[in-house]
């Protein structure tokens, strides 16, 4: 298969299979004569599985270790920890959102939908709150 067909098949756009390519997370295709990459079905699933780790959140130095951990057969526990890693990067990312769901939602409670935004609790209390922080990040300083 041409970068383009392997594109299409696997919904990957081109550029981003040559950067995995430059990072050698996938194995490097060999050339036609006419000087085009060719894959095989080995490059296929390569791209397949760093599709799937990416839609889990895994980032790409993670992934070049689990595929090294797989293709040299080594202990299991070492891909338990990339996991553990990730989730707990995950499940700080849902606190952060619970959060801000939370701070988004009593900000709904300051409109009355009526009125200009000269009158809007929201924008009052989002610049009210931009002020405060500004204030705050010079008394680091």
């Amino acid at each position: 298969m041409l970068r383009s067909q392997v594109s299409k098949a696997t919904g990957i756009d081109i550029e981003t299979i040559r950067y995995y390519e430059k990072s050698e997370l996938i194995t490097s295709p060999p050339r036609l004569a006419n000087g085009y990459r060719t894959y095989s079905e080995k490059q296929l699933n390569e791209l397949m599985f760093i599709q799937h780790c990416r839609s889990m959140g895994i980032g790409l130095d993670e992934i070049k270790a689990l595929k090294e951990l797989k293709e040299n057969n080594r202990d299991c526990a070492e891909a338990n920890q990339i996991i553990e890693r990730n989730l707990k990067l995950i499940e700080q990312k849902i606190s952060e959102l619970v959060k801000l769901q939370g701070q988004l939602k009593n900000l709904t409670k300051r409109c009355s939908s009526k009125g200009t935004t000269d009158s809007c609790g929201i924008v009052k209390s989002l610049v009210k709150e931009s002020l405060n922080k500004k204030l705050s990040s010079r008394k680091l300083r």
